[in-house]
């Protein structure tokens, strides 16, 4: 009678399951994502760890782990920087000073964008083109 194969799923005789060990965070993996998530990238500390992003994210979120309001800032500053169309101070200003002026579509044309763009960020910015008067009709 021949010898029986190991099935696919049993790790081999004297070898570690390596499928375990994939998902098994241990107690040092655990320490350095605690010490290093409040200010680096989830990117960064799955390549120190050799694990994907998104196993680091889900093991911060199980554990409750946040970000350092500085570090957040820091990406949220970087984030606004990328953006094509971000509105600059002095744009800022000049919306607040002709917004009562002129209709969204003049505002757009001034500024090159859409009205869209115009109406929301004013409505960001707390100006109102509409006003009501208090009353819940």
């Amino acid at each position: 009678m021949p010898a029986k194969k190991p099935s696919a799923s049993a790790p081999l005789p004297g070898k570690k399951n390596a499928k375990k060990d994939l998902y098994h965070w241990s107690e040092n993996d655990l320490d350095l994502l605690k010490r290093l998530y409040p200010t680096q990238s989830n990117a960064e500390i799955a390549k120190k760890l050799k694990r994907t992003k998104s196993s680091v994210d889900k093991k911060a979120h199980e554990l409750s782990l946040r970000k350092e309001k500085g570090y957040r800032s820091t990406i949220a500053a970087q984030n606004n920087a990328r953006r094509k169309n971000s509105w600059r101070a002095d744009e800022v200003a000049k919306l607040k000073k002709l917004f009562n002026r002129h209709t969204y579509a003049e505002l757009a044309s001034i500024f090159g964008r859409n009205a869209q763009s115009v109406q929301s960020k004013a409505t960001r910015l707390g100006l109102w083109k509409y006003k009501t008067d208090g009353r819940n009709n």
